[in-house]
């Protein structure tokens, strides 16, 4: 999908409350972690992949109602800056989603379509890695550079009282293509704040 195709689908999503009379339904605030790229990272000479590392994930979201059962809601995240597998690179994430929210009594379904944006730093310079039998020399950046993914989200959120909830999110990046699509989970609590 081209970045314009991209754009279109979220502002097209963003302004379907608009369309109706829509109000704010709650605001909440989420803590929890992202599992980056499951399976898809090796982490050792042997060639076995990860799971899920620890990378604290922070996200805001504000339901709107669109009809009983129906909710759009717009989430913005953001992971803390730190060193992964390489000490001389700090990352960090920052998620902006628009969500499709179907409520059940005791189960909320939901989906959506956003960008995933990856920053990376670091003090420039070069790395030397091993390369099979040899070694070879990779340039780091001497500045920030951002990369950026169109992803899809599918997830469930588990309430456990009126003020408290689970979510269990899916990212999914490059849906169309077999070969390089990759799985991100993402598991928070929530804080519900309620209308306002």
């Amino acid at each position: 999908m081209t970045f314009l195709k991209q754009l279109s689908v979220l502002l097209f999503l963003l302004m379907v409350p608009f369309s109706k009379v829509a109000y704010s339904y709650d605001t909440i605030f989420s803590i929890g972690n992202i599992c980056e790229f499951i399976g898809k990272i090796q982490t050792d000479d042997s060639g076995s992949t990860n799971v899920c590392s620890f990378n604290p994930y922070l996200s805001s979201t504000v339901d709107f109602t669109l009809y009983k059962n129906v909710i759009l809601a717009p989430e913005f995240g953001i992971t803390f800056p730190q060193n992964g597998r390489d000490s001389n690179i700090s990352k960090m994430n920052i998620v902006a989603i628009v969500n499709s929210k179907y409520t059940f009594s005791m189960l909320h379904l939901f989906f959506g379509a956003g960008f995933y944006f990856t920053r990376l730093s670091s003090s420039g310079g070069e790395e030397i890695l091993n390369n099979g039998n040899s070694t070879t020399s990779f340039p780091l950046p001497d500045s920030a550079i951002y990369t950026r993914n169109f992803i899809f989200n599918l997830g469930a959120r588990f309430p456990i009282n009126p003020k408290w909830s689970l979510d269990a999110h899916s990212f999914i990046f490059n849906l169309y293509n077999f070969e390089e699509r990759s799985f991100s989970a993402v598991f928070n609590l929530n804080y519900h704040f309620g209308e306002f």
